[in-house]
């Protein structure tokens, strides 16, 4: 039996070599970065140094980064202390659940923020009062559609009120820019270590200079009074090391855009009525969601995964199910928003094994065309 080709990143990245060998190195000595004796201090300056990198691959002051449980946590602590919260409707979870009474802004067929409704949202929100906070995630984790974040910043700024973005899937795939972004009003963003090839369960809330957040975890005072418990230095440690590893993710991702292009025209051709959901748009260059009008997302994860494909239907964030996009439906797809697949790739993969995933899914559709004609 060949092993199974790995092509959902987007999930979860495999985790890089770097961030192993730094955590094992670690292991061993007492780790708690409160402690004022040598174990602790040297534990601290681990701390410090993860911090660093993680600033120099998000252009960021490496003070803003609290290191948190992962995205979710990250999330969920950017929404706390706000009377209302205006969100997309394509945000990730974390943010959806996280807030019950958010209020919705549509999106377009192609999945980019519809900024008009988002100013009525914000000039209605104005009108009841109280602290506001807009919250847009930088690239969508099931299309990969990259939103028009300057736009954003500018009309939060032009109504002061503040702006956080959930940027789990775009670190390591486009540049980011926060401290430049917080001089054009960005408050907070949230990221995570496993999308970039460091270990789950480990990520980090930015808070812009001079901004405040409210706790979501009380306790010891640590990060500085901002994230109570004891920090997972290992975690930590491996989040640094995949940061730094991932600043040259430029070389990595040179021919993406290439892959992208002929991995879809190769299935189109032979399936043309097998459509990218987001179709031009903007998108970063290794994810691919793709509309299957005779196969469902279920079948078609299923029946790859035995042919030695690991893809997925969207998020993986909801216990290994496979249900209905939430991000599908708010883009219009309808009945068909169980139809849609993702394929996402990283710095381990090849052009080949792209090419033979194409060859798997245009044999799979054609098989199932034939039987639904029938």
């Amino acid at each position: 039996m060949r092993q199974t080709i790995y092509l959902d990143y987007n999930a979860s990245a495999p985790l890089r070599a770097e961030a192993a060998e730094c955590m094992t190195a670690l292991m061993g000595p007492a780790r708690n970065p409160s402690s004022i004796h040598s174990y602790g201090r040297t534990s601290r300056q681990i701390m410090e140094t993860a911090r660093a990198e993680l600033a120099e691959l998000t252009a960021g002051n490496a003070v803003g980064f609290i290191f948190t449980s992962g995205g979710t946590e990250a999330n969920n602590t950017a929404l706390l202390g706000f009377e209302q919260v205006i969100a997309s409707a394509v945000e990730h979870d974390a943010v959806l659940a996280a807030r019950p009474d958010i209020q919705k802004i549509n999106v377009t067929k192609d999945g980019e923020i519809d900024l008009n409704n988002l100013e009525i949202s914000i000039k209605r929100a104005k009108d009841i009062g109280g602290n506001i906070l807009v919250s847009v995630m930088l690239v969508n984790n099931e299309t990969g559609r990259i939103q028009p974040f300057e736009k954003i910043l500018e009309l939060c700024r032009s109504y002061d009120v503040a702006l956080h973005s959930d940027m789990v899937q775009a670190l390591g795939k486009i540049p980011i820019k926060l401290d430049q972004w917080a001089s054009l009003g960005l408050g907070m963003a949230s990221f995570s270590a496993h999308k970039i090839g460091g270990p789950p369960g480990v990520g980090a809330l930015w808070v812009a200079p001079g901004k405040q957040i409210s706790q979501l975890l009380k306790g010891g005072g640590q990060e500085k009074g901002r994230r109570s418990g004891t920090e997972n230095i290992y975690g930590i440690a491996g989040f640094g090391a995949a940061a730094k590893a991932a600043c040259d993710w430029h070389e990595h991702a040179l021919h993406w855009s290439e892959w992208r292009s002929r991995f879809v025209k190769k299935i189109q051709t032979a399936c043309p009525e097998i459509m990218l959901t987001t179709q031009d748009s903007s998108c970063v260059d290794n994810t691919v969601s793709l509309l299957l009008p005779a196969l469902s997302a279920q079948i078609a994860v299923m029946s790859l995964d035995m042919e030695g494909f690991a893809i997925s239907s969207g998020a993986a964030c909801s216990s290994g199910k496979v249900q209905e996009s939430h991000v599908m439906k708010a883009m219009g797809f309808g009945n068909l928003s169980s139809n849609v697949i993702r394929i996402s790739f990283g710095w381990e993969n090849t052009e080949d094994e792209l090419y033979a995933l194409a060859d798997a899914l245009i044999a799979l559709y054609k098989r199932h065309q034939s039987k639904s004609s029938i």
